[in-house]
């Protein structure tokens, strides 16, 4: 179970529709050609709308890496109990129940992002 990312989806999701909010177009362009959250605009100049974009990005990743961190410390341990390492059941258990706490609340603000997402893009203007 190593290097799991729930909500990468989410990510590129919230790219794209910085990435169409900031250039004011319907279709996205690629994340490289515009200068991507939080960077350079196409004009060279940062924009408010990618500014505040990316510091929710950086947020979102910080709480994607904390998740992975987590599952890989809960995956680690189960191993080292396994083979007859030093982690004792206790600590096992309350690892991986930690872990699997944690996904599943990754799962659903995923699900809840997506949803926001699609009812975004239902809007008529």
């Amino acid at each position: 179970m190593a290097g799991i990312d729930p909500l990468g989806g989410v990510a590129s999701l919230l790219r794209t529709a910085a990435t169409q909010a900031a250039s004011g177009t319907g279709a996205a362009a690629p994340l490289g050609e515009t200068g991507g959250v939080g960077g350079v605009g196409s004009t060279g100049s940062v924009t408010g709308a990618q500014d505040a974009g990316g510091s929710f990005l950086d947020s979102l990743g910080d709480a994607l890496n904390g998740l992975n961190t987590q599952l890989n410390t809960a995956d680690a341990s189960m191993a080292s109990f396994a083979s007859g390492g030093s982690a004792d059941l206790h600590t096992v258990m309350l690892e991986l129940q930690q872990a699997s706490i944690g996904l599943k609340t990754g799962i659903a603000v995923r699900d809840k992002l997506v949803e926001a997402y699609q009812e975004i893009m239902r809007l008529q203007i």
